[in-house]
């Protein structure tokens, strides 16, 4: 018995300190998080027209090599 009331002590604590820790933290506005989202889409989509740009080459020089089409 004496374990489980430790265990449960124990989990109330480190939610304690959990809730302390979160209030620390500095949370951005609106504004900045439309920003950071904005920009992150962009950057997404460059990744995904820079990957099926080589992905075309590759495949295209694969056509050439072995001069069939690859799946």
């Amino acid at each position: 018995m004496v374990k489980k009331l430790d265990v449960v002590n124990k989990a109330k604590y480190f939610w304690a300190e959990e809730k302390l820790e979160l209030k620390k933290i500095l949370w951005p506005d609106r504004k900045k998080v439309l920003q950071l989202s904005l920009a992150l889409g962009i950057t997404l989509i460059l990744l995904m027209l820079i990957i099926s740009l080589y992905d075309f080459i590759f495949n295209f020089l694969s056509i050439l090599i072995l001069g069939s089409f690859s799946s």
